[in-house]
């Protein structure tokens, strides 16, 4: 290639990097914006239906909950042992913790 080619396509990329650049600073603009115009509807939303959210939320851990014991019971050999099953749920608790600890 000669110099001049050369030279056109650093042009090029320097156009492309400084638009994306560009491109990259406007979409943090616009999210900014989204959030400060949602946050107080997603307030008032939340102001105005406590109980809506509480029964939504205990619905959702219960029926986790749920879904978990008929994963475990359709596994016999953990079924079964009990002690097993606290010992999983413990060592799980403990393993979440300390990669919390780390990373925060």
């Amino acid at each position: 290639m000669n110099k001049d080619t050369e030279q056109h396509e650093v042009n090029v990329l320097h156009d492309i990097a400084s638009q994306v650049d560009r491109l990259e600073e406007n979409l943090d603009k616009v999210l900014k914006n989204a959030d400060t115009s949602i946050e107080p509807l997603r307030r008032s939303t939340f102001k105005r239906f406590p109980i809506l959210f509480i029964l939504l939320t205990t619905f959702g851990v219960s029926v986790t909950f749920f879904a978990f014991e008929r994963l475990i019971a359709k596994f016999p050999y953990i079924y079964d042992r009990p002690w097993l099953i606290l010992a999983i749920g413990l060592s799980s608790l403990i393993l979440t913790g300390t990669l919390y600890k780390k990373l925060g």
